[in-house]
């Protein structure tokens, strides 16, 4: 496999939109693995120069990306992808895992996604789970204050 660092990026101007730039030197998105909210994400593109393809891959997590990566053909960039379709997987497993052990509801955590598509249908879900959270949480400020009360009431002296 042949592949060399590439920077696609070589004078750009400052704050350039990322993808008009690469529109612009002729490379459109090709194959990518993991969507746009994965921890991982492995993205692909491609132009055609000369009669010939070249594909220049990189990958994100959340916060930042590698460098580009210059592959020469077809094969060397399903070789590479291959490479990289583990990490993306595990790095999709351990969110997700790490989600169904969180203690507390979190709108996007996999469990109560799940959970409230089951309940409520798909189209339902994330407003129903909201307005799940909002009486649970109003029930628990209800509980708390009649508790209040009524410690109140028996530490008053009777008369």
């Amino acid at each position: 496999m042949s592949y060399e660092i590439f920077d696609p990026f070589e004078g750009a101007p400052d704050n350039v939109d990322v993808i008009e730039w690469l529109e612009g030197q002729g490379w459109s998105g090709f194959l990518a693995i993991g969507g746009d909210e994965s921890p991982l994400r492995v993205e692909s593109f491609r132009r055609t120069v000369d009669g010939r393809d070249e594909f220049l891959v990189d990958v994100w997590d959340v916060n930042q990306g590698s460098p580009y990566v210059k592959v020469d053909n077809f094969g060397d960039l399903m070789d590479l992808l291959a490479r990289w379709a583990p990490a993306v997987q595990a790095a999709a497993l351990v969110s997700a895992v790490d989600s169904l052990r969180s203690y507390g509801l979190d709108k996007d955590g996999v469990a109560e996604l799940v959970g409230a598509k089951v309940a409520f249908g798909a189209s339902d879900a994330l407003p129903a789970l909201q307005r799940h959270e909002q009486e649970q949480a109003a029930y628990r400020r209800q509980v708390a204050e009649q508790r209040k009360a009524a410690r109140d009431a028996a530490a008053r002296p009777s008369s």
